[in-house]
């Protein structure tokens, strides 16, 4: 497994489970975080668990590692320009559905919901694009 392939693996597993229990509390039991405090702690501990899978992750890659530098080639810039390009039209999707749409109907903890899950989206689809590339067939990045 190349380097940025194991990168994009740890940030998506760091990133699936944290956000999913996150948003799994905020639609099966919304009455458990009423109040604006109970949910920027239920945010901030998905966010805390985010972060120290990742940074666990990281240490083990570059222990793995061991000295080796983080060497991206031209096939590599490639593919994450690829998959960056991608995410970003989704994460432009959600940002208006969350700042343009919604406001008219919705207010508070959806639009903040909203546009978290459309981050938590385009990141997710992005490592999901550059773990897909390096296990497909070579293509070319446009």
């Amino acid at each position: 497994m190349s380097p940025l392939e194991s990168r994009a693996c740890v940030f998506l597993l760091g990133l699936c489970p944290s956000y999913a229990v996150y948003f799994a509390l905020q639609i099966a039991a919304p009455a458990w975080l009423s109040t604006t405090p109970e949910r920027m702690a239920c945010l901030a501990v998905a966010a805390g668990a985010h972060a120290a899978i990742c940074v666990v992750g990281l240490l083990v890659i570059k222990r793995r590692e061991r000295g080796e530098g983080l060497l991206a080639d031209e096939r590599d810039r490639a593919i994450e320009a690829r998959a960056t390009r991608i995410a970003y039209y989704a994460l432009m999707v959600g940002a208006v559905l969350a700042g343009m749409v919604m406001p008219f109907n919705n207010g508070g903890w959806r639009i903040v919901n909203t546009a978290l899950l459309a981050i938590v989206i385009a990141e997710g689809l992005r490592n999901v694009l550059i773990m897909r590339a390096y296990r497909g067939t070579p293509r070319l990045a446009y």
